[in-house]
């Protein structure tokens, strides 16, 4: 067995600013990012989708041609591939990523 066992607590411990992510697990060529939400981030899209999982907190997914989604604890959401979009959290969140390992690189 190559991989170690992550703590999701201790990963999540390392975040001490808004946005800053740390890759928790790699599937072939998708990463799990933990990052913690605070304030808004800036619009952008990706080449590929990406997923959300809340785990802690609140977090508001923003379209730029779409309606907002509010995601709770627990609530998950898949962004397609060239949607414009941001996210933002008022009080602040803890939010499971998955998306392909070269996207954060962009």
């Amino acid at each position: 067995m190559s991989e170690k066992k992550v703590p999701i607590a201790e990963a999540a411990a390392k975040l001490t600013k808004p946005f800053m992510h740390t890759v928790v697990g790699q599937v072939d060529d998708y990463c799990a990012y933990l990052s913690r939400f605070q304030g808004s981030y800036k619009f952008h899209d990706h080449g590929k989708d990406e997923m959300y999982v809340v785990l802690e907190g609140e977090v508001t997914i923003d379209y730029a041609d779409d309606p907002s989604v509010r995601l709770g604890e627990g609530d998950t959401l898949v962004v397609k591939a060239h949607e414009v979009h941001r996210s933002r959290s008022d009080e602040g969140a803890l939010v499971l990523m998955f998306k392909a390992a070269h996207l954060f690189a962009e």
